[in-house]
């Protein structure tokens, strides 16, 4: 007897051949944990019929995109995650494990809470699901022939995508780097922002390139990234979470190291292994967050904003925000 064959369904990770949706089409009780700025991409089939529910959402940013993929299998089947073109993708498995075989024969695991890095070129991957075998995906795209419009605008991201990253082919990494407590945050900020056009566009590109940083830098170090002994692993988190509180101050690797008795150069090291930042790149992510947020929520003034965020003067303030969001504050106070 012959076996049924299971259904299949394609996922695009990039440009589906459809129309998109925006978010207001939506019906509301479809509303949840969609994005307000985001394209909607939805199958079109009988939903009593269909054997896999999924919703994708895309994200524009320029020289680089954010896409967020639902997917709930009502049945056993064989899903074809494809890319109609070269893509340097970078991909954050939420939910379930799958098995990929890729287009190139090779074998690749993506596990729940771990990051990976992909060239693909335009072949169907496969996954096999099973009933039930439900998942969030979130990746971040960017096709080679932009990356050096993504450096111009992100001169930090020059040392670390590399040509190898650009010409290579398939799985980039040999070990899946675990999404950090400061990726988990960011993403918690993207998923919370409500803004729409310039507001949210500028602010997002802001968390994705950071996302990309913390894994391109963890993947540079190699094992080095693991090697932190229990107590420094300890010293570094207790830095981490006391940063998070007092990020105004002004703190240096040699005022932390008295306070968390690890020499500055190892303090440094342990930070940015653990958490894909360096101390001052991390303070200044929490600042202008909070000041992106006073912007968007309240009426205050420069003045004000500068200095709950640590700046002694409007000017300082100003330039940090626009070499950090590569716009002016007043820019994103004109656009809502």
């Amino acid at each position: 007897m012959d076996m049924p064959l299971l259904p299949t369904k394609t996922l695009w990770i990039d440009s589906p051949p459809v129309e998109s949706l925006p978010v207001a089409s939506m019906p509301k009780d479809q509303l949840k944990g969609l994005l307000p700025f985001a394209r909607i991409y939805v199958d079109k089939n009988d939903e009593d019929k269909d054997d896999c529910k999924i919703v994708t959402q895309e994200v524009p940013l320029g020289p680089i995109s954010m896409w967020f993929h639902h997917v709930a299998p009502k049945a056993s089947m064989i899903l074809f995650p494809q890319t109609p073109f070269r893509n340097v993708i970078l991909h954050v498995m939420l939910g379930s494990p799958v098995r990929v075989l890729m287009g190139n024969g090779r074998l690749t695991d993506l596990r729940n809470q771990r990051m990976d890095l992909f060239n693909l070129l335009d072949y169907l991957n496969t996954v096999p699901l099973e009933e039930g075998q439900c998942f969030d995906s979130f990746h971040i795209n960017f096709r080679p022939d932009a990356a050096p419009e993504l450096i111009r605008q992100f001169p930090e991201l020059k040392d670390l995508i590399t040509e190898d990253i650009l010409k290579g082919e398939g799985r980039l990494n040999t070990r899946s780097v675990f999404f950090n407590e400061v990726c988990q945050r960011t993403l918690k900020q993207i998923l919370c922002c409500k803004q729409i056009g310039d507001t949210a566009e500028y602010f997002l590109r802001r968390q994705v390139v950071n996302i990309l940083t913390v894994f391109l830098r963890t993947m540079q170090m190699g094992s080095a990234a693991y090697r932190l002994s229990t107590k420094n692993r300890l010293k570094t988190a207790a830095c981490y979470h006391f940063l998070r509180r007092n990020f105004t101050g002004q703190h240096s690797a040699e005022s932390l190291s008295q306070r968390f008795s690890l020499e500055p150069d190892l303090l440094e090291a342990c930070f940015c292994a653990r958490y894909g930042r360096t101390i001052q790149e991390f303070i200044l992510d929490r600042r202008m967050n909070v000041a992106y947020h006073a912007l968007m929520r309240t009426k205050a003034s420069f003045s004000t904003i500068a200095a709950d965020t640590g700046f002694e003067t409007v000017a300082a303030f100003r330039i940090a925000f626009r070499k950090y969001y590569r716009v002016e504050p007043v820019h994103l106070i004109k656009a809502q």
